[in-house]
């Protein structure tokens, strides 16, 4: 038994290749503050595409993630985030966090920058009733 539990491979929490798009609830904490909100991913291929947006559908940064060249591109990114030196950190960020995602965390946390980043698949809340969504 616990051989065969050895042998699992931790499930990726990445989307699948068949082209679905999947749905995190995204959480990124800085040392001055956070940003939290949805992050919809999309793979097709050996290609993530990703958006993440807060509460209120602002665009926070839209990126593309090329797994066999393990490379983040950024296409778009909030105007106050906007710096090179913010660019950089957060593609070396998203790329160490999708890998981690691949082998099944949804967390990755930069020490040295003392930044946060957890991304946590969201239930279709059209499955699951809404605990005051009662029939009489």
């Amino acid at each position: 038994m616990l051989s065969s539990a050895l042998s699992l491979k931790a499930q990726s929490l990445l989307p699948s290749p068949s082209g679905e798009a999947s749905r995190y609830e995204a959480y990124i904490e800085l040392p001055r503050g956070y940003l939290s909100g949805v992050c919809i991913m999309r793979c097709a291929g050996d290609t993530l595409r990703g958006s993440i947006f807060n509460e209120f559908g602002v665009s926070a940064m839209d990126f593309v993630y090329d797994r066999q060249k393990d490379r983040v591109r950024l296409l778009s990114v909030m105007k106050m985030m906007d710096r090179w030196y913010i660019r950089r950190t957060l593609r070396s960020d998203l790329r160490l966090l999708l890998r981690s995602m691949n082998a099944g965390e949804g967390e990755y946390r930069n020490e040295r920058r003392h930044i946060l980043y957890r991304f946590t698949p969201m239930v279709d809340s059209l499955d699951t009733p809404h605990p005051h969504d009662t029939e009489e």
